[in-house]
């Protein structure tokens, strides 16, 4: 979310889950380039304090029961960079050129929005 905006109302409920969850994405954190396809850690980059936010987001309309997922398998859940950050850092900028991509690489699963929403319409955890 922006330094000086506030989000917008949140959709009813009558709108399903997958536009309450599109609704944090691109209002509270805003990424209004947000997808229902769009993956929690490697699309959106959401990790750490974000997180938490999310979840806290997604707490005020569903309960508590969003804490106990398995979070630590798709996000970075605390802040911080990881101790071989320098060495990938180097080897990244070496190789920019012969793989055509600059990226730092994540060991956290995808975790799809819309499958956030399927596992609100469940009531319960589902494996992606």
């Amino acid at each position: 979310m922006g330094l000086s905006s506030t989000p917008d109302a949140p959709p009813p409920d009558c709108d399903g889950h997958l536009a309450y969850v599109m609704w944090i994405a691109r209002e509270c954190h805003g990424l209004t380039w947000a997808e229902p396809y769009s993956a929690f850690e490697q699309d959106l980059r959401i990790s750490g304090d974000d997180v938490d936010y999310f979840i806290e987001n997604l707490e005020n309309r569903y309960g508590d029961w969003v804490w106990t997922w398995p979070w630590q398998r798709f996000a970075q859940t605390n802040e911080g960079l990881s101790a071989l950050f320098p060495v990938i850092l180097i080897w990244q900028l070496a190789t920019w050129p012969f793989r055509g991509s600059f990226e730092y690489p994540t060991k956290f699963e995808r975790l799809e929005l819309r499958h956030i929403a399927k596992i609100l319409e469940a009531g319960e955890w589902v494996e992606p």
